[in-house]
């Protein structure tokens, strides 16, 4: 008859169930990117509220306000490409691409101070559509997954404000204002919208 020796050791299953459980609680923590999201949601509404109180800005003003927006989004962007995990890899890659060159455009607007209507209209109508495009994309690839139609919205809104500035690149200071202040404030509220879906999304992953 078989007996249980109490002085061998514990089976290799309960050895290291626990160390298991430590690693994959370790490898989940919790996901703070909706935070980085709702702070340039909150950067990308104020600079498009002040381009719209402010209709006699020079266009220096626009192109700090501008390049500093450009370089929050392309952080974004980037902390998006590196640690979105139900993204497939072209998608990582196209938000990294994005992000970087979010970041150079808003160098280049801060470093380059005299920079023309057209020049300012041309840069930001074409990164404008690219972003667009890209947000279309992650959109109709993704399935039906929490956020999807944000994703759509801000893409679309994109499109639409980069054609717009592009088709138009000698059109007066006024006009680009209007349309990249009006731009930013619901690129802002949308932005925000995804940050506050992202972290329920993580609090019931986190629950689960």
């Amino acid at each position: 008859m078989a007996t249980y020796d109490s002085s061998r050791s514990d089976p290799p299953r309960a050895r290291h169930a626990a160390p298991d459980t430590d690693i994959a609680a370790v490898r989940q923590g919790p996901d703070r990117s909706w935070v980085i999201m709702l702070v340039g949601a909150v950067i990308t509404f104020g600079f498009g509220l002040v381009v719209v109180v402010w209709p006699h800005a020079t266009l220096t003003v626009i192109a700090i306000l501008l390049g500093i927006q450009l370089l929050a989004f392309g952080l974004i962007r980037l902390i998006a490409g590196f640690t979105a995990s139900d993204e497939g890899g072209g998608m990582r890659a196209a938000y990294i691409v994005l992000g970087l060159l979010g970041m150079l455009v808003g160098l280049y607007f801060i470093r380059h101070l005299s920079v023309t209507v057209a020049l300012l209209a041309i840069l930001v109508g074409l990164y404008w559509v690219i972003h667009g495009v890209v947000d279309l994309i992650v959109a109709a690839t993704a399935g039906p997954v929490p956020g999807r139609w944000v994703k759509a919205l801000i893409g679309l809104i994109s499109l639409a404000a980069g054609l717009i500035v592009m088709f138009k690149p000698k059109e007066s200071l006024k006009f680009l204002l209007v349309v990249l202040g009006i731009y930013l404030m619901l690129y802002g509220v949308l932005l925000a919208v995804w940050a506050f879906q992202t972290r329920r999304l993580g609090a019931h992953a986190g629950s689960a």
